[in-house]
C-alpha cells in the first residue's frame, strides 16, 4: 500500500512590500521599502538605458561601465574609495546591465546609511574610469568570453539566444569578444554621459530605514544635474518576433556531454496568460518533481537534472528548457523533451495545477525574505515597467488558474514545432543521431554563434 499523499494548500496571506515613492526635483525617482528588522540596507541604482541603445560596435559598454563604477571615483580615486566603503561597512554586491537597463547595488548597515549614501551617489554620478582599470576589466571580460566558448552549457545557451534574430536580446548582454576588445575609457565616459542622467535613474532602497532616510537621499542626490550637451540615447526597438523551429548544433568535438536547450519567446508579465504560463512551466520543468526531470532523470537516467524557466523582459519573455545528457543519448533526450513540452497532446491535471500553484505561492515569501531580495525583485519590476502592486494581483491569479487555462496558455505559446533546439557537443555524433530521427540539422562553430539568425 502506497503512503498517503499529504494535502497541499494554496497560501494567499503574504503580500509584496509596497514602497513609498517620490520624484526628486532633478527627475530622479526614489523608492523606499521600509522593512523592520532588516539591519543591512540594500541600495540599488537603476538606469533606464536599454541595451539596444549601445553602439553596435561597442556592445558590452553598459555592462563594463557599471562594473567600473566602484573602481574609483573623481572624489575617491582607487584605494581611497575602497577605504571609504569599508570604513562604513558598505560593499558593492552587483553591477551590470540587462536588456532593459543597467544597475548597481550596494549594501551597508542601517546604522551607517548617512555615510554610505553619499558614496553610492559618487559611484553612479562620478566614476573615474581610469585607463588602467578599464583595461583590466576588458581583459577580465575577454577571458570570461573565452572561457564561455570552451563551455558546452554556455555555448548551447548562447546558440539558443542567437536564434532570436537580429535583435539585442539575441546577443550576450556583456558583449562579444570583438566589441568588448574595442572598449576604452572614452567609450565608457560617452555612454555614461548619455545614459546616466537623473531623469533616467531610480534609487531603490530597502531595509530597516532610519526616520531621516528621505533627507539623506536628498542630501546625496539632490544636487545632481543633467550633463549639458550629452548625446541622447536612441529610442528603444520593438521586441523580436518568435523564432522559427530549427535544430542547431555547436561543434565541441571533445565534449564529454551534450548540452541541450529548447527555447522560444512568449508574452511577458503584462499578458493575461502569464499566471497560467508560470503554473504550466512549474509542472513541465520548473520544479524538481516536474515532468521533464521525472522522465529524463528519474525514469530514463539520461541526465542529472532537467529544468525550464521563464525569463521576462519589458516586452517579451524567454522560455528555455535545459538538460546535460550523455552524447549517445542526445537524440532520445531531444525527442522526449519535445513530447513532454507538447501539452496539447498531454494536458496538465488538476492535481498538478494545485501543487504547482501552491509551490509558487508558498516558496515566494521564502525567496523574498531579505532586503536584498525585495530590492532585486523591485528592480526587476522597475526595469520591466511593472508596478510593485502588480505582484499581489499575479499571486492571486495563480490560485485561479485551471488545468484548461494552464494547458491552453502553454500550448498556444510553446509549440514543439516552433522551438529552437540547440545542442553543444561532438557534431559528428550528434548530427547523425538527429538526422536519423528526422531533423534538419545546422552545424556551427562556437565562434559563429553571434548572428545565427
Amino acid at each position: 500500500m502506497s503512503p498517503r499523499r499529504p494535502p497541499v494548500h494554496v497560501t494567499s496571506s503574504w503580500r509584496f512590500p509596497q514602497p513609498s515613492s517620490r520624484r526628486l526635483p532633478n527627475g530622479m525617482t526614489a523608492d523606499r521599502f521600509d522593512l523592520p528588522g532588516q539591519r543591512v540596507v540594500t541600495m540599488t541604482l537603476l538606469v533606464d538605458a536599454p541595451l539596444s541603445a549601445e553602439p553596435s560596435a561597442l556592445e558590452g559598454v553598459a555592462t563594463l561601465a557599471m562594473r567600473a563604477c566602484d573602481e574609483g571615483t573623481v572624489g575617491h580615486p582607487a584605494a581611497a574609495l575602497t577605504e571609504a566603503l569599508e570604513g562604513c561597512g558598505a560593499a558593492t554586491i552587483g553591477a551590470g546591465a540587462r536588456l532593459d537597463g543597467a544597475m548597481l547595488t550596494v549594501e551597508a548597515p542601517a546604522t551607517r546609511l548617512a555615510e554610505a549614501l553619499p558614496l553610492v551617489s559618487e559611484l553612479i554620478r562620478e566614476p573615474a574610469f581610469e585607463d588602467g582599470d578599464v583595461a583590466r576589466l576588458v581583459d577580465d571580460a575577454l577571458l570570461g568570453i573565452a572561457t564561455g566558448e570552451a563551455s558546452p552549457p554556455v555555448c548551447a545557451t548562447k546558440a539558443a539566444y542567437a536564434c532570436f534574430g537580429d535583435h539585442r536580446l539575441a546577443r550576450p548582454a556583456g558583449g562579444g569578444a570583438k566589441t568588448v576588445a574595442q572598449l576604452t575609457q572614452d567609450a565608457l565616459h560617452s555612454w555614461h554621459r548619455a545614459a546616466v542622467q537623473p531623469k533616467r535613474c531610480r534609487l531603490i532602497i530597502a531595509g530597516d530605514l532610519p526616520e531621516d532616510t528621505d533627507a539623506l537621499i536628498d542630501d546625496a542626490f539632490g544636487s545632481w544635474r543633467a550633463v549639458d550637451g550629452a548625446a541622447t540615447l536612441p529610442a528603444a526597438v520593438p521586441p523580436p518576433a518568435a523564432p522559427r523551429g530549427r535544430v542547431v548544433i555547436v561543434d565541441h568535438p571533445d565534449a564529454a556531454q551534450a548540452s541541450l536547450r529548447l527555447a522560444t519567446l512568449v508574452p511577458s508579465r503584462p499578458s493575461q496568460d502569464w499566471p497560467a504560463l508560470q503554473v504550466a512551466n512549474a509542472i513541465v520543468g520548473g520544479t524538481f518533481g516536474s515532468r521533464l526531470n521525472q522522465v529524463l532523470r528519474e525514469q530514463r537516467g539520461l541526465t542529472y537534472g532537467a529544468n525550464s524557466w521563464l525569463a521576462p523582459t519589458r516586452d517579451v519573455a524567454v522560455y528555455m528548457a535545459q538538460a546535460e545528457c550523455r552524447v549517445e543519448a542526445a537524440a532520445e533526450a531531444v525527442e522526449l523533451s519535445l513530447q513532454l513540452l507538447d501539452l496539447a497532446a498531454s494536458p496538465v491535471t488538476p492535481d498538478e495545477v494545485r501543487d504547482a500553484a501552491a509551490y509558487i505561492t508558498g516558496a515566494t515569501p521564502l525567496r523574498l525574505d531579505t532586503a536584498a531580495a525585495v530590492a532585486a525583485q523591485a528592480a526587476d519590476f522597475a526595469l520591466g515597467a511593472v508596478a510593485p502592486d502588480w505582484f499581489d494581483d499575479y499571486m492571486a491569479a495563480l490560485a485561479r488558474v485551471t488545468p484548461d487555462d494552464a494547458t491552453a496558455a502553454f500550448a498556444r505559446h510553446i509549440r514543439p514545432s516552433s522551438l529552437v533546439v540547440a545542442l553543444c557537443g561532438p557534431a559528428d555524433v550528434l548530427a547523425g543521431q538527429l538526422q536519423q530521427a528526422g531533423h534538419t540539422v545546422e552545424v556551427v562553430a562556437a565562434a559563429e554563434l553571434v548572428g545565427l539568425s
